[in-house]
């Protein structure tokens, strides 16, 4: 198991999982007042994001062991891996992971799958630091390495057992998107 503080060891890695990776243990700091959760349980936010987006470890036990909920600035929420270690796991393996939930037509696998062959010709384009920077966390962070992280993921998101609710009672909905890899025109 990955901890937090293996990851603080290195302020190289922490630098590299919060750009390219936007990851930043830094912004668990920032504001937490508005998290309530359902079923209440309790939580530690442990990493946001640039758009104030909290990545949460819930439950009772050792942070590492627990698993981790992701909740949008867009009111949607849901489980993402079921530790840190498989979440860095599917981070390395699929940086674009928003964009498979984005385009995953309510969370069909094999749509993620499609999604998952423009974003990678996309992500070599557009962020060309991403695989200089997995060379160096996984030199020093031991992340076992996926079979499978795109339905590793899915599998996450299906199975969601702790959402977000706002401070007006609305329930976030889920990360799974309606948009499919089609209704992007630039990927036909």
């Amino acid at each position: 198991m990955i901890t937090l503080a293996d990851i603080k060891t290195s302020s190289t890695i922490v630098e590299d999982l919060d750009w390219p990776f936007d990851f930043s243990l830094e912004r668990a700091e920032d504001d937490i007042d508005w998290i309530q959760l359902k079923p209440t349980v309790p939580f530690t936010v442990v990493a946001g994001e640039g758009t104030g987006v909290a990545f949460l470890a819930y439950g009772i036990g050792k942070l590492e062991t627990l698993p981790l909920l992701h909740a949008t600035s867009e009111g949607q929420s849901g489980r993402v891996a079921t530790n840190l270690t498989e979440w860095l796991a599917i981070l390395m393996a699929v940086p674009y992971w928003r964009d498979l939930l984005h385009f995953s037509d309510q969370g069909d696998l094999s749509e993620m799958r499609r999604t998952a062959v423009f974003m990678e010709k996309e992500y070599q384009e557009d962020y060309p630091d991403v695989p200089d920077a997995r060379r160096r966390i996984m030199e020093v962070l031991p992340i076992p390495m996926l079979e499978d992280p795109i339905q590793v993921l899915h599998a996450n998101v299906h199975a969601t057992d702790c959402v977000v609710i706002a401070e007006d009672g609305y329930e976030y909905g889920s990360l799974f998107n309606k948009f499919k890899s089609s209704d992007n025109p630039s990927w036909r």
